[in-house]
């Protein structure tokens, strides 16, 4: 052997000694990588968890709301220590996060690992806007959001649920003085809520006391006890009604009507009017869209929506013989008793059947369905007064109860016919209890995913729906379509209104008689739609943000996949991870068409 090749000999031996006593072989560093691997995969699901748990720890409501075994004797704490610990448990959970290294994860973890950061961080925006210094809500406020998720959700199987019952109303004194506290501190910061909203609360809060303690919702909670323990629980909750709950609903009425209501917004209804306001609304418009629009270009998209939506409405009206202009034919439309129901049952009835039309369809334009069911029933009587025209209440995370189509029944005769199939497309299938469940049923998803809110997404798809339900053959004459035609014009409207109010200085009539123009609905209806809007800014621009968005991927995958495209398969690709961000809705659609 010459020397060279002694030499080669030498040094090669030596590389291999000294990497098998400093490294590991190829074989072992690809373990080590899988190791690496699973142990961040570990890490960010223990995260996912982690977060999950800390949301429902600080929202004991939602936790009983979604079935989450814990918490269902607590109540958030809304004060200012209870607000700090929040902004604290968000922004560790946010360090954790960042500390993980994302391009480590699998694809679906990754896909987690982006909407996770943008659900932490607008949480964490949202705080500093300070919305709880003006919040009272007609709606969703504390006198009904409390009782209605106690009604529908409260565990009453054993007697430590009831315990556990009886302890949550035992909180709600407290709860309340909070809550007026905050509404204090908006008073002295000089951000007070409109007049509108404070009149209705007072008007509920005096309804809800004249109830009696039996009646209430949390006694009918209690009713759904097994027979054994009624007699024991039920006087003990009726009695913590009368003791602890309307105690605390007179102390928020008597600070409402004799220390707030004098005080509160008559002009300037919208948020831009408050400090920070400008601030604030930009805000709830990343918030409730995940898009960065700007007040005055939602504004111009409304209007321009609406003029498309007036020619299909035009075009209908010449159809069925009308000799004018739109805006009479509306009247005419509005004023028709025909048009209108008659009985709250017939309401209701209308509801189920559409309900069951809809669903025989579905295996026509979708491959995933949902294999929970949907129950329609009328919005609760201290409820529809103020309610909007329908709702849905999602099952729990645990799918043991059905998803709820609340549909209102209150004064059947200010309730269109022509609007229930666009409703119950909305509300129930393939809208809302389609996505919802779909993404609940996911199982594979982490938690906070199958329960993920994103406004644009969830609304843009329900309004997607209503159109595609013309699509599956469901509207049967003009008439519906005037209907689902009147609804897509309502949430244009709310872009232009929404904007107007909370950006342009806009009046509650002014807000009014720009939807009476532009829809055939009721001014009941009108006025209980912009009164929402003041309440929940931002919100109602979700709607006709999402289905551009939802109509834009599919009219790309369209002209990308030409013959090929397939609708059920678009369908699948939009639902398949739940509630996304738009901008990620974006990415995982279209890369779903490549």
């Amino acid at each position: 052997m010459n020397l060279l090749l002694w030499v080669l000999l030498i040094l090669r031996l030596g590389s291999t000694a000294w990497a098998q006593a400093t490294g590991p072989t190829a074989p072992a560093q690809e373990a080590t990588s899988k190791q690496i691997f699973t142990e961040r995969s570990h890490d960010f699901e223990q995260l996912a968890a982690d977060y999950w748990e800390t949301r429902m720890r600080l929202d004991p409501l939602l936790a009983t709301f979604v079935s989450h075994p814990r918490y269902h004797d607590k109540l958030e704490d809304i004060g200012p220590e209870g607000r700090k610990a929040k902004r604290q448990a968000f922004q560790d959970i946010l360090e954790r996060l960042k500390d993980i290294d994302r391009e480590r994860l699998s694809e679906s973890e990754k896909l987690s690992w982006d909407i996770l950061k943008l659900e932490i961080e607008r949480r964490l925006q949202e705080a500093r806007h300070k919305f709880y210094q003006w919040d009272v809500d007609h709606m969703d406020g504390p006198q009904t959001w409390i009782a209605t998720v106690v009604e529908v959700a409260q565990p009453m199987r054993t007697s430590s649920d009831a315990e556990a019952m009886l302890s949550r109303m035992a909180e709600i004194p407290l709860y309340f003085s909070r809550h007026i506290e905050n509404l204090r501190e908006g008073l002295r910061e000089g951000r007070v809520a409109a007049r509108v909203p404070v009149d209705k609360t007072v008007a509920q809060l005096e309804s809800i006391l004249k109830t009696p303690a039996d009646q209430s919702p949390y006694a009918a909670a209690g009713r759904r006890l097994p027979l054994v323990l009624k007699g024991k629980y039920l006087a003990k909750i009726a009695a913590a009604v009368r003791e602890k709950v309307y105690p605390a609903y007179a102390e928020y009425l008597d600070f409402l009507k004799n220390e707030y209501r004098s005080r509160a917004r008559t002009e300037g209804i919208g948020l831009s009017s408050l400090p920070g306001g400008e601030a604030a609304y930009r805000f709830k418009i990343l918030y409730h869209t995940t898009l960065a629009k700007t007040p005055e270009e939602l504004h111009e998209t409304g209007r321009a929506e609406l003029k498309s939506i007036r020619a299909e409405m035009e075009a209908i009206a010449t159809r069925m013989g009308h000799d004018g202009g739109l805006a009479s034919f509306l009247e005419a439309v509005r004023r028709d008793p025909r048009n209108f129901f008659k009985t709250r049952e017939e309401i209701l009835e209308t509801a189920k059947t559409l309900v069951s039309s809809a669903t025989a369809r579905l295996p026509q334009y979708f491959g995933l369905l949902p294999r929970t069911p949907l129950v329609v029933k009328p919005i609760e009587d201290y409820k529809e007064k103020n309610d909007v025209a329908a709702r849905y209440f999602q099952p729990p995370d645990d799918l043991s109860r059905p998803g709820i189509y609340y549909i209102n029944t209150y004064e059947p005769e200010t309730r269109p016919r022509f609007s229930m199939i666009s409703l119950a497309a909305h509300e129930g299938v393939p809208g809302h209890h389609l996505q919802l469940t779909l993404a609940q049923e996911q199982r594979s998803l982490p938690t906070f995913r199958r329960q993920a809110d994103f406004t644009a997404f969830v609304e843009g798809w329900a309004l997607y729906s209503e159109r595609l339900v013309e699509e599956m053959g469901l509207y049967p004459d003009d008439l519906s379509r005037v209907g689902m035609l009147s609804d897509q014009a309502l949430r244009a409207c709310r872009l232009v209104v929404d904007t107007g109010i909370h950006s342009m200085n806009w009046s509650r009539r002014q807000a009014i008689d720009f939807m009476k123009e532009n829809t055939p609905m009721s001014e009941a209806e009108i006025t209980a739609e912009v009164d929402r809007y003041i309440i929940w800014p931002g919100q109602a621009l979700a709607y006709k943000v999402g289905q551009r968005e939802i109509l834009a991927l599919r009219h790309e995958s369209e002209a990308r996949l030409g013959p090929s495209f397939d609708i059920k398969a678009f369908h699948d690709a939009v639902l398949k991870n739940g509630a996304v961000p738009l901008s990620i809705l974006r990415r995982t659609v279209l890369g779903n068409a490549l």
